[in-house]
């Protein structure tokens, strides 16, 4: 009997690059295994700017571990979406041609709307219920993107020109102190405010998703190694990330990735990332939240499998 074609889904993302490698069977998945690298392909960017030369080394480096991957499996197709790093760029298209040219694989720059839609179809296939009303949130590098589901159909999404890297770059610096803490959350919440989220019920159940939700689950849980298992709808409250934060904020970059394990790239983005989830649940009035291993990643390894997902 033939094995299942191994299908591969890249997510470019801001700060993080993800691969996902598994075999199609029937309507989902089998061996799912995830490779991960930091190249922060977004640092220094700003919109309609150029791509930095030392970003675009480390993210060459990162794609060409991927394609040896992906050749290894046996992929018969890699899906690549690029999202908010894409969309401000304005060399975002030539890059993705030449990934394309290189390696072969099928490139795209994703909307806001369809990055939103995948990333629901990503986290709504692992939750064991679904909630009657939820709202999913993704905290990117450049850009949050929030998803208000009604059981498994998407109502609307959103996706806000905010993210960790662009707050540590404008206020977060290794040298940052109370008052710009305080500038970064005044930032937050303007823009939270700005959207109109009227939608949006009282009490509504919140998802969080990618990588500075995890990492503060991981870190929470206290986990030795990384475990989607146990992350996937972990609950996690706010006054636990509050406490998270109290203990990271005062600690050096090198103390963070010396004491938690943290890449260098995560751990200098880790407080913003901690504000904006913070400033997330005060928001929408919520003392808690349930987290998601499943996101963008796995939408685009079933858009790449050839599973329709909800716009």
């Amino acid at each position: 009997m033939p094995s299942a074609p191994t299908i591969a889904a890249l997510d470019l993302g801001s700060n993080t690059f993800r691969l996902m490698l598994a075999e199609k069977e029937g309507g989902a998945w089998a061996g799912k295994r995830v490779f991960q690298d930091i190249p922060r392909l977004s640092e220094g960017l700003t919109e309609g700017g150029l791509l930095q030369p030392q970003a675009l080394a480390r993210a060459w480096a990162a794609l060409e571990f991927f394609a040896a991957e992906a050749r290894s499996a046996g992929a018969v197709r890699v899906l690549a979406g690029a999202t908010m790093v894409a969309r401000l760029a304005a060399d975002s298209s030539a890059l993705l041609a030449e990934i394309s040219r290189r390696y072969g694989w099928e490139t795209v720059i994703l909307s806001g709307r369809e990055e939103a839609g995948l990333t629901a179809t990503g986290v709504l296939t692992v939750l064991a219920q679904l909630p009657a009303r939820g709202l999913i949130f993704d905290i990117g590098g450049r850009s949050t993107e929030f998803i208000l589901v009604e059981g498994a159909r998407i109502l609307r999404s959103w996706s806000l020109n905010i993210g960790v890297v662009g707050l540590v770059e404008a206020y977060l610096s290794a040298s940052a102190g109370p008052d710009q803490f305080e500038a970064a959350r005044r930032v937050v919440r303007v823009v939270l405010a700005g959207v109109d989220f009227s939608l949006v019920p009282v009490g509504v159940t919140l998802l969080g998703t990618a990588g500075t939700v995890t990492t503060v689950a991981t870190l929470l849980l206290d986990l030795k190694e990384y475990s989607s298992e146990l992350i996937n709808e972990a609950r996690l409250t706010r006054s636990a990330v509050e406490g998270l934060l109290s203990t990271l904020a005062p600690l050096t970059v090198a103390e963070r990735v010396s004491r938690y394990n943290l890449h260098p790239r995560r751990a200098d983005a880790i407080v913003a990332g901690l504000l904006l989830l913070l400033e997330v649940l005060n928001f929408f009035h919520q003392d808690e939240f349930l987290v998601s291993d499943n996101g963008l990643l796995e939408g685009l390894w079933l858009k790449a499998a050839g599973f329709s997902y909800q716009k």
